[in-house]
């Protein structure tokens, strides 16, 4: 099953949907309350470092501090060098990167992050679909035997 870290990952598990509370980044996977417990005390767990869901849904530190202006010369970004790998407003083109031969609008690298991670999510979507799919498929199988058994348990 993919990781989702809105759901308590061992109910998610045993089919049952409670929301998490926190994070274990060793387990891979989100904790409700009554599971957070049991994985505090057991000996494999508990010494697992945790954090709340609501720290674990911060952004990083650096992703706050990321700027659309040029601290140089406190101008908006507009250009991207491929070369140096740096966004660079119009007076850093000037300066710096004139020689620079990879240089490519700021709003094309954009659209293309966008389009990346809106197919990444496309890909995570599919793949839990499938899954899905295959614990219905399973759980029909597994309910219709039940039915089959218990019709037979009836007529004898």
């Amino acid at each position: 099953m993919a990781t989702n870290w809105s759901v308590c990952g061992i109910c998610d598990f045993r089919q049952i949907t409670k929301p998490s509370v926190i994070w274990c980044s060793e387990c891979d996977e989100g904790l409700c309350h009554e599971c957070t417990e049991h994985h505090s005390i057991s000996k494999a767990t508990r010494g697992h470092s945790t954090v709340s869901i609501d720290e674990y849904n911060k952004p990083p530190l650096t992703i706050l501090e990321i700027t659309q202006t040029c601290k140089d010369h406190n101008e908006k970004f507009q250009i991207y060098c491929n070369k140096h790998d740096c966004p660079c407003c119009k007076k850093c083109i000037v300066e710096t990167h004139n020689e620079c031969k990879e240089l490519i609008d700021i709003d094309d690298v954009v659209k293309d992050v966008k389009c990346s991670n809106a197919f990444e999510d496309i890909e995570h979507t599919l793949a839990e679909i499938s899954e899905n799919l295959i614990r219905f498929g399973k759980d029909r199988e597994e309910n219709l035997k039940a039915m089959k058994e218990t019709r037979e348990n009836i007529e004898s």
